[in-house]
Formats: C-alpha cells, sequence, structure tokens
C-alpha cells in the first residue's frame, strides 16, 4: 500500500467506506434484476458473489488482501448490472464508477487489476453475436460501445496513475522538508521551542532542555530573569509589528541549575494554517560569554572616543597658540624673533604628540643613544621647559644616570605634566640611587589612580569608558614614555604610598650594562640555538 496507507486509521476510513458501498449495491442489484425479468437464480446467484467478496475484504488480515476483494467486488457489481440492463449504454457507466470507487484505495495495482477485469469483461462483449450470449441476456452488442467504453475506463485510470505520482513527489518533498526541519529541530545545538501565542511551551529540543532544564508547559516567563521581562513583553510587541513577524535581542535565562545566562532569544510567529494551529517559533543560543565579549568591545569603542576626544584636545592647544602668535605677529612686526621661538616650541610639541601616536602603534621607534646624564642638570632643564612648573620642588640624591638625554627629557615632561594639571597641590620631583639602578620619582598628592586602571593606563587602546580619576595619565603619553624607557633598559611603574601619595618611577641605569664574557656563566641573550 502508499505511505499515507501506513497509518491504520488512514485505511480504516477508506475501507469502511467502500465496503458500505459494495454491500449497498446488493439490494439494489436484487431489485433491478427481478424488475427486468431475470430468473430468481441468477438473481441470489449475482447477489451470493457481491457478499462473498464482501466477506473476504472484512475478514482479511492483510490490508491488500482486503482492499483487493472489495475491489473485485465492485467492478463484478457493475458487471451483473451490465447483464441485468442487457448492455445498454448507459451500463457501462457503472464501469467508469467502480474504477473511481476503487481510486479511493489510492493504489497502483487495485486500479489496474480492476482495468483488466473491465477490459476482459468487454472483449467478451465483442464476442457476443448471437442472442441469449453468455454476457447480455438478449440483443447483439453494437462492436464501437465497448471500445469506447473500455478506451474511456483506460483513459480514466492513466488520468488517475498520473495524478498520483504527481502527489507523490509533492508529498516525497513535504515529507522531506518536514524531517530536516525535524532533525535540524531535535539535532540543533541551538536551543529551540514551539509556544503557543500565549507563550507556553508545546515543544522543547534536547539543546533548550540542557539549558532551561524541562521545560513543557511552562510560560515562556517563567524562564526570563525577573529584571527582563519588560525586555521580553517588548521583544513580543516588536515580533507582531515588523513585517516579517521576527524579533530577537539579549535577554537573561534561568538555566537548569538556577544561574542566570545571557542568550540571544528569537521570536518567529507563523500564523496558522489547516490542520496546524497558529504558533510561534522560539530560538535561545546561549552567548553568555559572547555578550560579555561585546560589552567589552563596545566599552573598548567608547574608551578609543575618548582617547580619540583627548589626543584632538592635544594638537589643538598648541595649534591655537601657533594661531595666535602669528596674529600677534601681524600686528607687532617689532617683537617677531620671540614670536618665532614660541611658534617653534608650539610645532615642536605638536611634532612630539605626532611622534608619540607613531610610536603608540608600534609604527615606529625613537633612536637611542645613550650616555652619561647628570640627574640634576636634567630635572631643572624640564621644569624650565614646562609651564606651570615652576613650584615642582627638586629633591637629588643621586648624581648621574646611563640613557638617551632627548628621551629622558620626554619621559619627565609626560610624568611632570602629568603630576601638575592631574594630581594634587603639592608635586615634587626626586632623585635617588637604588642599587645599579637610579630611580626618578615624580609625586604628588592627588586623589589615587582606581585599582583596575593602574595596569591599564599604560596601554593607550584600552580605556574605561567611565570619566578616569587622571584623563591624561590613562592615555597615550603614559604608553610612549614606558616604551621609551624601556628602549633605554629603564621602566616607569605606578605605586600609592600610605601616606597618600601618587609616585610614577622612572628607573634607568647608573652606568652602563656590560656582559660579562669572561663570566662561566653564559648569557641567555648569547646562546646560540641548537
Amino acid at each position: 500500500m502508499r505511505r499515507d496507507q501506513t497509518d491504520p486509521r488512514i485505511f480504516a476510513t477508506r475501507h469502511r467506506f467502500l465496503l458500505v458501498l459494495l454491500l449497498a449495491q446488493v439490494p439494489a442489484l436484487a431489485l433491478v434484476g427481478l424488475a427486468r425479468g431475470v430468473p430468481i437464480s441468477e438473481v441470489v446467484a449475482g447477489t451470493l458473489i457481491v457478499l462473498v467478496t464482501a466477506v473476504a475484504g472484512l475478514a482479511a488480515r492483510s490490508r491488500l488482501v482486503g482492499a483487493g476483494a472489495v475491489s473485485l467486488g465492485l467492478v463484478t457489481t457493475a458487471g451483473i448490472l451490465v447483464r441485468h440492463l442487457e448492455g445498454s449504454p448507459e451500463s457501462f457507466i457503472a464501469f467508469f464508477l467502480a474504477l473511481v470507487a476503487i481510486s479511493f484505495y489510492r493504489e497502483t495495482r487495485l486500479l489496474v487489476v480492476g482495468l483488466v477485469y473491465v477490459i476482459a469483461f468487454h472483449v467478451f462483449a465483442l464476442l457476443s453475436l448471437y442472442r441469449e450470449s453468455i454476457i447480455f441476456r438478449a440483443g447483439v452488442i453494437d462492436m464501437p460501445l465497448p471500445i469506447v467504453a473500455v478506451t474511456l475506463d483506460a483513459v480514466l485510470v492513466l488520468l488517475l496513475i498520473a495524478g498520483w505520482r504527481l502527489d507523490r513527489r509533492v508529498e516525497t518533498r513535504r515529507e522531506a522538508a518536514g524531517n530536516l526541519f525535524r532533525v535540524g529541530f531535535e539535532r540543533s545545538s541551538i536551543g529551540m521551542g514551539a509556544l503557543t501565542p500565549s507563550g507556553d511551551f508545546i515543544l522543547a529540543n534536547e539543546a533548550l532542555t540542557r539549558m532551561l532544564g524541562p521545560v513543557d508547559g511552562a510560560n515562556v516567563r517563567s524562564v526570563i530573569h525577573a529584571d527582563d521581562l519588560e525586555m521580553l513583553g517588548q521583544l513580543w510587541e516588536d515580533m507582531g509589528q515588523t513585517e516579517t513577524r521576527v524579533a530577537e535581542s539579549w535577554l537573561r535565562f534561568r538555566t537548569a541549575d538556577g544561574r542566570a545566562i545571557w542568550g540571544m532569544a528569537s521570536l518567529s510567529f507563523t500564523r496558522a494554517a489547516p490542520n496546524r494551529p497558529a504558533m510561534i517559533l522560539f530560538q535561545l543560543m546561549d552567548g553568555d560569554a559572547g555578550h560579555r565579549e561585546q560589552a567589552r568591545l563596545q566599552t573598548e569603542l567608547a574608551g578609543r572616543d575618548d582617547f580619540v576626544a583627548a589626543i584632538a584636545a592635544d594638537i589643538k592647544e598648541p595649534i591655537r597658540s601657533i594661531l595666535d602668535l602669528t596674529t600677534a605677529a601681524a600686528g607687532d612686526p617689532i617683537d617677531l624673533n620671540r614670536i618665532v621661538r614660541h611658534v617653534d616650541d608650539e610645532a615642536r610639541r605638536v611634532a612630539s604628540i605626532v611622534d608619540d601616536l607613531i610610536m603608540s602603534a608600534g609604527a615606529g621607534s625613537a633612536p637611542v643613544v645613550n650616555r652619561s646624564i647628570d640627574a640634576e642638570l636634567v630635572c631643572r632643564e624640564v621644569l624650565a621647559q614646562l609651564p606651570n612648573a615652576g613650584e615642582v620642588i627638586i629633591a637629588v640624591g643621586a648624581e648621574r644616570f646611563w640613557a638617551d638625554p632627548g628621551l629622558t627629557l620626554r619621559i619627565l615632561a609626560t610624568l611632570v605634566t602629568n603630576a601638575v594639571h592631574y594630581g594634587g597641590r603639592v608635586v615634587s620631583l626626586e632623585v635617588s640611587g637604588s642599587g645599579p639602578d637610579t630611580v626618578v620619582s615624580v609625586i604628588d598628592d592627588g586623589p589615587a589612580v582606581p585599582v583596575p586602571e593602574r595596569d591599564r593606563m599604560f596601554e593607550a587602546d584600552l580605556r574605561s569608558g567611565s570619566e578616569p580619576t587622571r584623563p591624561a595619565a590613562v592615555g597615550l603619553s603614559l604608553t610612549v614614555a614606558r616604551r621609551l624607557a624601556r628602549q633605554m633598559d629603564g621602566e616607569i611603574t605606578y605605586r600609592r604610598t600610605g601616606d597618600g601619595r601618587n609616585v610614577f618611577e622612572l628607573r634607568l641605569p647608573a652606568e652602563p650594562v656590560r656582559l660579562d664574557l669572561a663570566s662561566n656563566v653564559e648569557p641567555e641573550a648569547m646562546r646560540i640555538p641548537a
């Protein structure tokens, strides 16, 4: 039988209908026979034949055998009716109707057997060339009538079979699509479920059950974090208003073990169809890690915006100063030399900021020429170059260090500028010896740098989205200053003292770094790879 006949209910319904139809023809055949003067014995014989096929169709254990018995009974009933009506043209319609009835089984083999029966009957009809024929009780049959009748029956059978084949292709594709959806639904790594329009779970796949626990019959609100129920309502509203009837959003969900996780929830409304109610396809992708990463990226982007704004402000200040100086020069050409010196100073500030940008991007490095430097002289030169640094206290406890003079000036200028602008009221510059190193400390009594920012403030591309305590100290300048110090075999660190002071330390070698090649211990950098 066909695939749809594997459902016993479908077969039973069709078989019961055709069986009743067959039995209903028994009294009709008897009445027609008696009315047409058919002998009682012949009427009884025809009736018994039909009853035997009906009983066989009812008692058969095999569905195909039962359907075959009923089909045989239907075409036999048609043949008996043709005989009772003495082969009148109208009587041949009975075969046509019998084949239509057999087609309800939607089984090609039964329909072909029925057609063979009809063809055989008509062959005998063509051989009935004398009265009292074995087929017809009286009269000679016109030859064209059986030929036309059997042709129409054959065309009917061919059309039915062709229609079934087309129908089977459509069903096959529909079943394949349904199977693919079912397999995809059940085996998907994304949590999927079906909801009623009121939000109750009808179905849930294994992935969703693993994430949320058993949810059959529960309302979707019961698995949403209490703080996100309003967002769920907004998501539901968006689904109803969009043209595609689809909406998605980040929501927090209650897991099977009671934890709250972030997930990307998607709702897709499906309209009602024949034999299918309206429902909502619910999808949940566990995105806890993804949501945290997205939040981190958003924070980083916000920090970069702040970073760009800070750099723009740093560049804008000297450019504005240059414009003011050139305007002043136009009105006071006598003091042109002084103005040119100031323009040169401001241009150098812009160039220094650009150099810092290049350094922070890793696109360049400053040339390093180390030599012995007078510590006190460098400190006083830095303060002389910086405005508003006249009140910085200097305390020198070590005489010299080994570094590049120009790079050292840039580093100290950065540290002192940050302390003066963003530190406390009291700023000091102290130089001390520490073993083989000389330490230059820039100290202020301002507010402490928050602990989470103490490592991040030396990384130009990582700013927090919140307002930092020391804006200039959490960005480009300190990044470049640390890189320059490391190029000179030094380091910059930050610490908060117990008495509430901020200390930025520049540690540099007190004398040249030498490798003791005469030592028995080979330096790591000098080893030749095996």
